[in-house]
């Protein structure tokens, strides 16, 4: 009896070990015939709001690096975007996020909303597209320039999002400043809702073009999206150099706007901590030029993913790895 007893007790610890993961280093099949690395780095992706870009697009760039075999299981996290994304990356609170070029300069070299605290980890992976500014207002509503904005109920974007300064640096060219409108501090999915039932005035989407809110509110309602002027464009590259040159939406990117519009944007990155590893990083974005066919048919704008532009828009260090493949491929010397 007390044989059977220490048997079933060495079954059940043996049993124990097993669903603890004891044995897991052995490592395991995987779908490609292969064995699962023993040690799969976990790490984030911070990236935006869910009804924007960076959320659907971040998803799949998640999914392709954890796919590809490199030592990664990487999950996809929505934020307030690229102000809280470098935020988390100075803190290591995610190693990898999306950032656009001019708060990604900001942050590193401790400028405006920065100069209180610097992110001197901050390191750039690769350029993605302009992040397109657009503004959305009704057809109906009489305001035909950002100038006819003041004193209007603006969604500029979630606190702590690059949104609402990228409005601040729109109306400082048009002679106004924030406290010029009324700014509702909401996503722009949530501001589209609030634009449809009159109680915003305009929205500012601060995302890639077509973007699926405005398609989404051109079906029910007759919209507008207010051009700036190229020499407009000009003012603000002036003081905010990581802005683009004129980005051109072309007319019939969305029901009724039937009129090229001009705008601006600041460029669209993902940007990593500075200690990740730099094989890791390497891989990173290897996988990331060498898969983008797979994240374009998740979402369209991984067709923007070019290794030509991948380093346009970086005022601030490579990550080593990154530079490394640059380098391989002659995008950089």
């Amino acid at each position: 009896m007390k044989k059977y007893t220490r048997l079933v007790s060495a079954v059940l610890a043996f049993g124990l070990l097993l669903s603890t993961g004891f044995l897991a280093g052995c490592g395991s099949s995987n779908q490609a015939g292969g064995t699962t690395p023993a040690k799969t780095k976990n790490i984030s992706l911070s990236t935006g709001a869910q009804s924007g870009t960076y959320y659907p697009l971040g998803t799949a760039i998640a999914n392709v690096w954890t796919q590809a075999g490199i030592g990664l299981n990487v999950t996809a996290e929505a934020t307030g975007g690229s102000v809280e994304n470098a935020r988390l990356i100075g803190s290591k609170d995610t190693e990898v996020g999306f950032v656009e070029s001019l708060i990604a300069d900001w942050a590193y070299n401790g400028k405006e909303i920065f100069k209180d605290k610097k992110v001197e980890n901050l390191r750039g992976l690769a350029s993605l597209y302009p992040n397109t500014v657009q503004t959305v207002v009704k057809a109906d509503s009489g305001i035909k320039s950002f100038a006819d904005l003041k004193g209007k109920k603006v969604a500029v974007g979630i606190q702590g999002g690059s949104s609402p300064i990228t409005m601040g640096a729109i109306l400082e060219v048009y002679g106004l400043t924030m406290n010029d409108i009324k700014p509702q501090y909401v996503a722009f999915g949530p501001g589209i809702d609030l634009l449809k039932d009159g109680q915003v005035d305009a929205v500012l989407v601060d995302a890639g073009a077509p973007n699926s809110s405005i398609i989404d509110i051109a079906t029910q309602h007759q919209i507008n999206i207010l051009s700036i002027e190229p020499d407009k464009i000009k003012q603000i590259r002036e003081k905010y150099p990581f802005f683009s040159d004129v980005v051109t939406i072309p007319k019939g990117t969305y029901k009724g706007v039937d009129q090229d519009v001009t705008t601006t944007g600041s460029l669209a990155a993902l940007f990593v901590t500075a200690d990740m590893p730099d094989d890791l990083v390497y891989n990173m974005t290897k996988t990331l030029f060498e898969k983008k066919d797979d994240i374009a048919k998740v979402h369209e704008k991984g067709k923007s993913i070019d290794l030509k532009k991948a380093v346009d828009g970086f005022s601030i260090p490579l990550h080593p790895g990154a530079e490394k493949y640059y380098k391989e491929k002659g995008i950089i010397k």
